[in-house]
């Protein structure tokens, strides 16, 4: 179990400083650098790289090494197409088991993402995304959401860097936790749906990126 809590906190370490930018892509990493930076065994490196390389955060180039994936332009795509189907109704369902507490866990995220550090600021996001996911009382839902949370946060990290779209997305979210409030599904749900529209056409715009391939 010892082994295991330490691949995974080796994976989580491994996303974080890819995030941050620590780590760029197709940057080589070896197992003895990880090992040395870790102070591990071999077999739980050998473990963490094997599950970082199955999310898609690392690929390994035969007779060469092993890297750090780039951003999977295909993965983003699909990403985004399944977000605008789904994250606005999830604000329907989710909306009758929204609470105070909720809302002012929404808001701190928000107060985070504008004041904290940019390094950060993915997962306070990714936290907003969370709560709507919680209170939506669905167990296929939240399983979706979970196997999609990889990919929101490098897309996150990479746009959170543009000011005007860091400003923008927190606007986005001021407005949605507001009809929260109010009590308002509907409106939560456009705000939602421009929320993801204005990510992708950022994404795609300042990355070069043709994510509607």
């Amino acid at each position: 179990m010892g082994n295991l809590k330490m691949t995974d906190e080796i994976c989580k370490d491994i996303k974080n400083k890819i995030l941050v930018g620590e780590l760029k892509e197709n940057t080589k990493i070896s197992e003895r650098y990880l090992g040395n930076l870790y102070d591990t065994s071999r077999t739980t490196i050998r473990s963490a790289i094997n599950k970082l390389k199955d999310d898609g955060w690392l690929y390994v180039q035969a007779k060469s090494g092993t890297y750090v994936s780039p951003v999977d332009t295909k993965a983003i795509s699909d990403n985004f197409q399944v977000r605008l189907l789904l994250e606005p109704n999830m604000l329907l369902l989710a909306i009758p088991n929204i609470t105070n507490e909720d809302i002012l866990r929404l808001k701190k995220n928000c107060d985070s993402m504008e004041n904290g550090d940019t390094e950060k600021y993915g997962y306070y996001e990714a936290d907003n995304h969370n709560v709507i996911k919680e209170k939506t009382d669905n167990k296929v839902i939240v399983n979706i959401i979970n196997d999609m949370m990889d990919n929101i946060l490098r897309i996150t990290s990479k746009t959170s860097l543009l000011d005007k779209r860091k400003e923008a997305s927190i606007n986005e979210w001021r407005k949605i936790i507001h009809y929260l409030e109010l009590g308002d599904g509907y409106m939560a749900s456009q705000y939602m749906t421009q929320h993801i529209i204005n990510s992708s056409d950022t994404f795609k715009k300042n990355f070069h990126i043709d994510i509607d391939s």
